[in-house]
């Protein structure tokens, strides 16, 4: 058995941001959060976070939060988190490295060395990323050397600090309150933990990965924006290799949650944001934003849709260019093509929605719903003023303002009549001096 420690307490000053660092977002998931699923898929004892203040209000699930009230490096992270350990061995983890993923933490549970860590060839391109170098001598550990204090030959060492560890328990309960305080930061560090087995004659394990990306810390916007691209590709491929056809996947953007089936379509420029379930055979054309809804089979979706709110578009359906629709369920074969917006509705059947439509749900304090039956026609441009019960089968005529219910199989018509002033037009140009409507700068 094995516990987990994350070190989240970073105050990410980096960041340049007033979000603690670790509860910025990629694919919609706190970046917390991606590190506490990857450590829960090798099914953990226990879990240890140690946090700042600032995040103590987030929801750690079943692990234990410890605060760090003084931030005084990783091994004082580590030091608090020892008299929760229960288990044989304990597992370390960064709290801001979101792309942490179970293959790796499996190789690293396979050392039976007294204390092991995972190393990874560093980039060439990203040799300014401030990361400790691991040093080695045909192949066993010697010590890791923070950057700033590595020396030229140091820096070029291609094996760089991952910040995962694992450590029989007994061992770093015995060495961790020896590690000596850091005369170049006044901080405690988790390495020198390493340094000190290897000199007691402990085996000490160093497992090389091939895969910087999987280790990438976020410490900067920057890094942020670098874990995200790596996030998406990865979904993009999930989603690719069981049958889902993106026309230009790089301009699509998922969240961790997406879920599409296999024979959806998925256009450029798409953004699907939490809590989004496609079914198959949909489409979803250019520029459309998806988020908290449901998307059934055959349902066509944009370009320039905006689906969100717990809505819910049933098989066949379909929903146009500039049409938003917010907590609302279509009906199967329903339609709305175009320039409406569908708030708090229940809409039938094989309803046609008018292009201009509004309803208008809102009235400044309360929302209210609107239920449209099967089979209803409602004309262009027309404004719905909830709450109303439109009847299975009734025309609302184009231009209407609907204010009270409408019954089944009626026609209603809510528009002032039309006068038509014969001439009128004339005398209108005539006063402005103009024998003719051609020039429009008045």
């Amino acid at each position: 058995m094995v516990d987990v420690v994350i070190m989240a307490a970073g105050c990410g000053s980096r960041m340049q941001s007033s979000i603690p660092k670790v509860l910025h977002k990629i694919a919609g998931l706190p970046i917390i959060d991606h590190v506490m699923m990857a450590v829960g898929s090798i099914i953990p004892s226990n879990v240890i976070v140690v946090i700042s203040e600032a995040i103590a209000h987030h929801h750690f699930g079943n692990a234990k939060a410890i605060i760090q009230n003084v931030q005084d490096g990783t091994a004082g992270a580590v030091r608090l988190a020892i008299p929760y350990l229960t288990s044989e061995n304990v597992v370390v983890v960064c709290g801001d490295s979101p792309l942490l993923d179970t293959q790796h933490l499996g190789e690293l549970l396979a050392s039976n060395a007294d204390a092991a860590i995972i190393a990874t060839e560093l980039p060439p391109h990203l040799r300014h990323m401030p990361y400790g170098r691991v040093i080695t001598e045909d192949g066993k550990f010697l010590r890791i050397v923070e950057l700033r204090d590595a020396s030229e030959l140091e820096v070029a060492c291609d094996l760089i600090n991952t910040g995962v560890y694992k450590f029989k328990t007994s061992l770093l309960k015995e060495l961790i309150h020896k590690v000596a305080k850091s005369k170049t930061t006044g901080e405690y560090h988790l390495p020198d933990v390493l340094e000190t087995a290897q000199l007691l004659g402990k085996v000490v394990d160093v497992v090389v990965s091939s895969d910087y990306e999987s280790f990438h810390g976020v410490n900067t916007m920057s890094d942020l924006a670098f874990a995200e691209s790596i996030m998406q590709r990865r979904m993009r491929n999930k989603h690719m290799e069981a049958g889902v056809k993106m026309l230009d996947p790089q301009s699509t953007f998922l969240s961790h949650d997406t879920k599409i089936a296999s024979g959806v379509v998925v256009e450029q420029n798409v953004v699907i944001g939490t809590g989004v379930k496609i079914m198959d055979r949909a489409i979803i054309k250019s520029f459309s934003y998806l988020e908290d809804c449901e998307v059934g089979e055959g349902v066509h979706v944009g370009p320039f849709a905006r689906i969100r709110g717990e809505s819910k578009l049933q098989n066949g359906s379909a929903i146009g260019n500039f049409v938003e629709v917010k907590g609302s369920i279509i009906g199967a074969n329903a339609k709305a093509k175009h320039l409406a917006y569908l708030g708090d509705a229940l809409i039938g059947r094989h309803t046609n929605i008018g292009a201009g439509t509004v309803i208008c749900n809102y009235d400044g304090v309360n929302k209210h719903t609107t239920n449209i039956g099967d089979d209803v026609f409602v004309g262009s441009n027309t404004t719905l003023v909830a709450p109303l019960d439109i009847g299975t089968r009734s025309i609302l005529a184009a231009g209407s303002t609907i204010t009270a219910s409408v019954a089944p199989d009626s026609l209603a018509i809510a528009r002032s009549a039309q006068d038509t002033i014969r001439d009128g037009a004339k005398r209108v140009w005539a006063k402005k001096g103009r024998s003719h409507h051609r020039n429009t700068d008045f």
